[in-house]
């Protein structure tokens, strides 16, 4: 009896370790979707390093969930929602007023995953399809981070006091519960949800909204980010942005009490160089993930 249970145990936890990404898969994804968001949102080196960490443990946390998201099961979806509202609520406390309004703006940073025909992906890598560019270094906790500052740790958060309060967003934030919740879940997972005894289908919602700021000459790298010295003079031991990538990096700017305009910029391009207006599983697609029973559970 003891030997049945035990070994039951083990296979529940050996399905549910094969459904999980690895932590190898975790990192980068969490790196190239903190990148661009240090990009756009002029984080300072704390606030990259924070971000990552938050983005890592959302990543880590609804890898476990998401095929059955992609089934459209109610109870899974709720639950990512409320992984995505804790992540959301910690980059609240890392971010100022003005970057935490442009970050919900933004559906590929404020909702970053969707589903369709039967797979999960990142929006980020729509919008951004040069997967081997990074504008940045390598966070300091890239290599060494593994989830001791999330929510299953803090359960009102870590980031709460790191960061002065004064300047913080205060609206409402939460998707759970918001006027808009039903039109984003349809947006991220589409309309076809059911409980656990109801025959499984897949959503099929595109993500036909998101261009590809990586061929958008517009969305080279001119930003004048005036944190990029500081973040990218740190030693972290991962390999320096665009090394591998046989394109030219940024030439480096000093930082001044106002906004620099860089020279040199990258002229990294995509595989492609049309607008994206295609599902992001099109057969063409790199880099996603392999599938079981017609689903995808590693990364995309």
């Amino acid at each position: 009896m003891k030997k049945t249970i035990f070994l039951s145990l083990m296979f529940s936890l050996l399905s549910l370790s094969t459904m999980a990404m690895s932590n190898s898969k975790v990192r980068t994804h969490a790196r190239f979707l903190t990148d661009r968001m240090a990009y756009e949102l002029d984080f300072t080196p704390m606030q990259y390093d924070d971000c990552y960490e938050i983005n890592y443990d959302f990543i880590r946390q609804v890898s476990y969930l998401m095929d059955d998201v992609v089934y459209g099961y109610y109870d899974a979806i709720d639950a990512y929602y409320r992984y995505l509202d804790w992540r959301n609520d910690d980059l609240r406390y890392i971010m100022t007023a003005s970057q935490y309004i442009r970050f919900m703006a933004r559906d590929y940073f404020y909702r970053p995953i969707y589903t369709t025909s039967g797979h999960w992906y990142f929006r980020i890598y729509t919008t951004y399809s040069n997967r081997s560019f990074f504008y940045f270094d390598a966070p300091t906790v890239f290599r060494d981070y593994r989830g001791g500052h999330g929510r299953s740790f803090f359960s009102t958060g870590y980031y709460v006091n790191r960061y002065q309060p004064t300047d913080r967003f205060t609206g409402p934030g939460a998707i759970i519960g918001s006027q808009n919740f039903t039109t984003s879940r349809r947006s991220d997972f589409g309309s076809n949800l059911r409980n656990r005894d109801q025959k499984p289908d897949y959503n099929n919602y595109s993500n036909r909204n998101s261009s590809n700021r990586t061929a958008d000459p517009r969305y080279r790298d001119d930003s004048g980010n005036r944190n990029t010295p500081q973040i990218n003079s740190r030693t972290t031991g991962v390999e320096h942005r665009g090394a591998s990538t046989g394109t030219s990096s940024r030439s480096s700017a000093t930082a001044t009490g106002s906004r620099t305009t860089t020279t040199n910029r990258s002229t990294a391009q995509p595989t492609t160089s049309s607008r994206s207006s295609q599902p992001a599983n099109s057969g063409t697609r790199s880099g996603s993930g392999e599938t079981r029973g017609n689903r995808s559970t590693t990364g995309r």
